[in-house]
């Protein structure tokens, strides 16, 4: 059974969505550093096969669909607090029913009602 969010639920969903943005930023911002420190050192001039090597290394590991997935989460975030400030959050997009609550809670970035999803 769905329920309609009251305005403590509201804002708790407000405060997890804040922080998870927080986080996705802190990754992101790590994983844009460690591409700038990898662009550095392969642009060096004179560096041994080593340090390329170890830098190519580095880089092998950067996965742009993990940055492209944070850049996306970020994006969700950011419409579920529009959401929120709205007063559509919790709404589904397909039907517009409530979304059940303890689906909400398990993610709060769903659009859609359980019916919906399927």
């Amino acid at each position: 059974m769905a329920a309609v969010l009251n305005h403590d639920e509201l804002e708790g969903f407000a405060e997890a969505l804040h922080e998870l943005l927080e986080a996705l930023h802190e990754a992101l911002t790590d994983e844009l550093n460690e591409i700038e420190h990898v662009r550095h050192l392969l642009r060096r001039t004179g560096q041994g096969c080593s340090e390329r090597q170890s830098a190519l290394d580095v880089a092998r590991r950067l996965n742009l669909a993990h940055l492209q997935h944070h850049l996306l989460s970020i994006a969700d975030c950011n419409a579920a607090l529009e959401r929120i400030n709205r007063g559509s959050f919790g709404c589904c997009h397909q039907c517009g029913e409530a979304i059940e609550l303890n689906r909400l809670r398990a993610d709060p970035l769903i659009i859609t009602c359980l019916c919906c999803h399927g």
